[in-house]
């Protein structure tokens, strides 16, 4: 393996900043580009399921190419990895037609931290409102909201970048929250980029609608969600004396603060 492909899947399977759905894009398309490698995409499935496996999203990916590497037809697998972008994409219209008729009489929403499947929704709103303006925490201690925001800008959306601690002033501003969600619970809860908890909250203080859209792809048979904690560096890299910090970068959202999750 070359150093430029080495350095395209530690990209992905170190990277902190995008959401779980963009992951397996990108992975996808690095898979195809190694598609005639069936040692090659054997030792990525196994890698990329110790380094991003708690994902459900990723790990519901890997076990369907686990399954075709096991087939004995390898134009199967090849076929599975050329036509996964566009049904992704597809899913997404999906959920955009589902969610639009309570967006469409709305002109503006926040969101947070970065996510594949909310990116999509957006954009499929902007062409059909091109007033729309979207209000974008900046998440964090690693900032993906940045990028998002970035990207909305790209296309032309009107979009306010805010700290994580003023979503409680820009939510009375808006007209609802949208997310997306790393994994949905069995008892019907959400996890999601930590902050969600609070902006549903605020959602709750000021009457606006909370939703999630996310994939089937996410919905887990699990029912408890233990919180990881993260490199206290991320927070602030300097050492002090009986100072404890805590990272932790995602946390459970009750259903009972859901308005509605939209799935494909």
């Amino acid at each position: 393996m070359n150093k430029m492909i080495s350095h395209q899947l530690n990209h992905i399977l170190n990277n902190k900043t995008l959401g779980s759905s963009e992951l397996v894009q990108l992975l996808n398309s690095y898979l195809l580009s190694v598609h005639t490698n069936t040692t090659e995409i054997k030792k990525t499935v196994r890698l990329a399921k110790i380094k991003l496996g708690h994902f459900e999203a990723v790990n519901s990916y890997l076990n369907r190419l686990n399954t075709l590497l096991k087939g004995k037809s390898d134009s199967e697998l090849i076929n599975y990895l050329m036509g996964y972008s566009s049904k992704e994409n597809e899913k997404i219209e999906t959920m955009f037609n589902k969610v639009y008729p309570k967006l469409k009489k709305m002109r503006s929403v926040i969101t947070l931290s970065r996510s594949f499947t909310v990116l999509g929704i957006l954009k499929l709103w902007y062409q059909k409102n091109r007033k729309l303006k979207v209000v974008v925490c900046e998440s964090r201690p690693n900032f993906e909201g940045r990028l998002t925001a970035k990207e909305l800008e790209d296309v032309g959306i009107k979009v306010e970048l805010i700290t994580d601690a003023m979503m409680g002033i820009y939510v009375s501003k808006t007209d609802a929250a949208i997310i997306g969600a790393d994994i949905i619970l069995s008892n019907g809860n959400v996890v999601n980029k930590v902050g969600s908890k609070a902006l549903a909250l605020f959602c709750q203080e000021y009457k606006k609608p909370f939703y999630v859209v996310t994939s089937k792809s996410k919905l887990s048979k699990k029912k408890i969600f233990k919180a990881k904690k993260e490199e206290p560096q991320e927070i602030w890299d300097k050492k002090v004396r009986d100072l404890s910090i805590s990272n932790i970068y995602f946390e459970e959202i009750e259903k009972k603060l859901i308005t509605k999750i939209f799935t494909d």
